[in-house]
């Protein structure tokens, strides 16, 4: 699988142009996970991101009294893992397969190399990492907003 086939499905994907697609792939490596397990956890050193290719992931939040809560669930084309972008390179949440997973892991070493030998890759991996952000930040707001009530 590349990232190529991916983009059909992945509104992250097509905002990297042809060449952002080209310098990514060849760092792409396919893992499997089985469901239930776990492919990162809260506050781990973040060294990787994935790409979904089939199954899906949920993230969850976990709080010292109450049982972790799915935040979000990231499935085919879904980008798994923001983590790796920013400093201090920590998990945020943890990522458990909620089926069988195939996903297309990347090196965060690796692509962060990359990023400084190519600014573009860089400015366009960190929109799609800031939108993201935004996006998981929206949902959790709503859930919020379920668990408490609007005041």
């Amino acid at each position: 699988m590349t990232l190529a086939s991916l983009r059909s499905s992945s509104p992250w994907l097509t905002s990297l142009d042809d060449p952002c697609i080209a310098l990514l792939d060849p760092l792409a490596k396919e893992e499997t996970f089985s469901k239930g397990d776990i492919l990162f956890r809260a506050d781990g050193i973040a060294d990787r991101f994935y790409v979904v290719t089939s199954g899906t992931v949920a993230l969850l939040l976990a709080g010292p009294s109450r049982p972790p809560i799915t935040i979000q669930t990231v499935g085919r084309g879904g980008l798994l893992g923001l983590s790796w972008r920013l400093a201090p390179h920590r998990w945020q949440w943890t990522a458990r397969a909620i089926d069988d997973v195939t996903a297309l892991r990347f090196n965060a070493l690796d692509v962060r190399a990359m990023c400084q030998e190519h600014p573009e890759l860089d400015g366009a991996l960190l929109e799609v990492v800031a939108q993201e952000a935004a996006r998981r930040l929206q949902n959790v707001r709503m859930q919020l907003l379920d668990l408490y009530g609007r005041t």
